[in-house]
């Protein structure tokens, strides 16, 4: 009996192992597993932004996943035309003719200003002739085994971790080429194997147990439904529906969750200033309470006439004005916000300044604090910065909140239009607009089927776009090339640094209207669902910008997903470290507002001296997020002795406002 039962756990340990053996086998797992093996290893390639090891894993895995879906359609086919008890030859038969007609669609020339479908077509053409020959490559390694027989366990688990182990020597080759081509933020980022590795299976793991449970679903509805044709069509559409709102629900918590931060206190930015020039003041039309986060650390941080005379060497003309609506200023809806800036900005004497800034927001409500600093010292205070926020979430997860962000900006210059209008042509400011990623996109939309004549329209002098992103109309119809009959030649530039502005003429820098500062590698200026498909400009030999990877090649749906994964690191700041770099745009800001503008000219000594106070005022912000308490952090420039012009309001002592003032009144309505 002993001798049974030792035979026994011997072969449920050698089928144990087979099954181990065959799960880590790159060649025989399943047909799809050549294609995903080449696929992660692709993921791990050069591209535009550095990783971390959990961003690493998580291109790979995605790029696996993709993988996986393009060799099962293939294999679809193959099972159309030979199914799975068919001999080993048709198998072998059909895949070679599906791989064939696959060669014949990649094999479409490529020609510049193709249709989209055109690349479409050859890049399912590739996917498709990769897909079987990847099947054909599983079924020779299934053949084999099934002619030499391992009558033990040791062989194909000495295989399997050859070959696995042969993977993971070339993956750790691919991560430190990697590492050597894409350059690097000044934050340390590294990248190990077997965190990378780690964070690969966990994606895979996911989205296969989310695939799995889904057809189980669907199984358990059809079973219940019956087994007519319409009765698993329904099943279906039902199964089908239930994730998709289940789906829904879960993102709308997890962005409402995120969206909490909105309503966080932070205890150097609990006081509202005491000037009268900025919202959220005693006097101001807009309670600080209801600024939100960004909000409040947005009028606390304005530039004194002090500060300006101090960086400037000059006279200040004026102090600094800055208006701000928060999303959950009442009333909530976007006329409403508009009306409540029109009135803020007339309160404050905004429209007797030289210039009015109107600036839209990130989604997190976020306006790029050295764009407006540096605005502050360049035109010597004589400016006006107004902003209304539509979204409290990262701007990746804020884009069903477009439409909201490109409505209030339209009110907002439509609005400023008609007051302009009431006054004389020499008592009007220079208007001028700013938009940085998704603010940058919210309002380059308004003027996006007028083109360059939409400025002139609204009244604006001259726009300055921010790391613009191709998902963009304004990318997408051609007028940030210039390539658009609603854009005269000249009047719309894109630059990578500010040394090509510079290289402008006088007269050219004069005939620009539409400034957009858009970094050879950043991603979010590049991801658009054209990489799925078709290989960009940008990644065409001669045609490479600043900081794209020479080593950085193409690939259906690959490059797609590294991009993508890009674009969430795409913006690593450092306090006081400015860079220009990815979709930091920090380094550049000061001389672009200066030239895009159009604004007084500085002194390159002056120039200096701004980007160093910037650097200051930067680290000094950081510190106050970070503080524990107000004392514990240096004081914004509106509250240092010479400045306090006036005492500050009552400061928040509760750790979160309460939030939209509408939803507390609807939760203590009476029934």
């Amino acid at each position: 009996m002993r001798r049974f039962n030792g035979k026994l756990a011997e072969v449920s340990w050698a089928d144990g192992a087979r099954r181990v053996a065959r799960w880590l086998n790159p060649l025989v797992a399943s047909p799809a597993a050549p294609l995903e093996t080449v696929a992660a290893l692709n993921g791990l390639g050069p591209s535009l932004m550095p990783r971390t090891s959990a961003l690493a894993g998580t291109a790979m895995g995605l790029s696996t996943l993709g993988a996986r879906v393009c060799a099962l359609a293939a294999e679809q086919l193959t099972r159309a035309v030979a199914p799975d008890d068919a001999a080993f030859g048709r198998r072998l038969v059909a895949r070679a003719v599906i791989g064939a007609t696959g060669a014949a669609l990649a094999g479409l020339p490529q020609r510049d200003g193709q249709r989209l479908w055109v690349a479409s077509l050859r890049s399912a053409g590739w996917l498709l002739a990769a897909g079987a020959a990847g099947g054909a490559v599983h079924d020779l390694g299934r053949r084999v085994q099934e002619v030499y027989p391992a009558s033990r366990a040791i062989r194909p688990v000495a295989v399997s971790s050859a070959l696995t182990g042969g993977l993971l020597w070339w993956g750790t080759r691919r991560l430190r080429a990697r590492e050597a081509a894409v350059a690097h933020w000044p934050v340390p980022q590294t990248t190990t194997v077997p965190s990378t590795v780690a964070s690969f299976l966990a994606v895979t793991s996911v989205a296969t147990g989310l695939s799995r449970g889904f057809l189980y679903t669907r199984g358990a509805l059809e079973s219940y439904f019956g087994p007519e044709p319409s009765k698993r069509v329904v099943a279906r559409l039902v199964n089908a529906g239930l994730w998709t709102a289940g789906a829904s629900a879960l993102y709308n918590a997890g962005v409402a969750w995120v969206g909490r931060a909105n309503e966080k206190v932070e205890p150097a930015y609990a006081t509202p200033p005491g000037t009268a020039l900025v919202s959220g003041s005693p006097p101001s039309l807009l309670p600080f309470t209801d600024l939100g986060m960004q909000g409040r650390r947005h009028v606390t941080d304005v530039v004194t006439p002090t500060l300006i005379h101090e960086v400037m060497g000059e006279e200040p003309a004026a102090h600094p004005i800055r208006v701000y609506v928060g999303f959950n200023s009442e009333p909530l809806y976007s006329s409403g916000r508009a009306e409540l800036a029109l009135a803020e900005l007339e309160r404050t004497g905004a429209f007797d300044r030289s210039h009015l800034l109107l600036i839209c927001p990130t989604g997190t409500g976020w306006v790029d604090p050295t764009l407006v600093e540096a605005a502050e010292f360049l035109t010597r205070g004589d400016l006006a910065t107004c902003s209304i926020q539509y979204g409290r979430s990262p701007s990746f997860v804020s884009i069903q909140k477009l439409a909201l962000g490109r409505h209030q900006f339209r009110l907002l210059l439509w609005g400023v239009k008609q007051r302009l209008a009431e006054r004389p042509p020499e008592r009007r400011p220079r208007v001028l607009i700013f938009g940085e990623s998704l603010g940058a996109w919210a309002s380059s939309d308004v003027v996006m089927f007028q083109g360059v004549g939409g400025l002139d329209h609204y009244g604006i002098d001259r726009a300055l776009w921010v790391g613009l992103p191709w998902l963009a109309k304004w990318s997408r119809s051609g007028m940030i090339r210039g390539s658009s009959t609603l854009v005269p030649a000249g009047t719309v530039g894109v630059f990578d640094c500010h040394q090509q502005l510079a290289d402008l003429d006088d007269e050219q820098r004069a005939r620009l209207r539409v400034t957009i500062l858009s970094h050879d590698n950043d991603p979010i200026a590049v991801l658009g669902s054209d990489l799925l498909v078709e290989r960009p400009w940008w990644l065409a030999d001669g045609q490479r910008g600043r900081g794209v990877p020479q080593q950085m090649h193409w690939r259906p749906l690959v490059t797609f997903v590294q991009t993508a994964v890009d674009a969430a690191n795409a913006m690593v700041c450092v306090p006081g470290e400015f860079g220009s770099f990815g979709h930091d745009y920090r380094a550049d800001m000061v001389r672009f507002v200066q030239h895009a503008y159009q604004l007084r000219p500085s002194s390159e000594e002056q120039i200096s001296r701004v980007e160093r106070a910037l650097r200051s005022l930067d680290l000094e912000r950081a510190r106050r997020i970070d503080a524990a308490h107000p004392h514990a952090a240096p004081l914004p420039p509106v509250r240092r002795a010479a400045d306090q012009d006036a005492p500050d309001g009552v400061p928040l002592r509760a750790r979160r406002t309460r939030g939209a003032q509408w939803l507390a009144g609807r939760r203590h309505a009476p029934a």
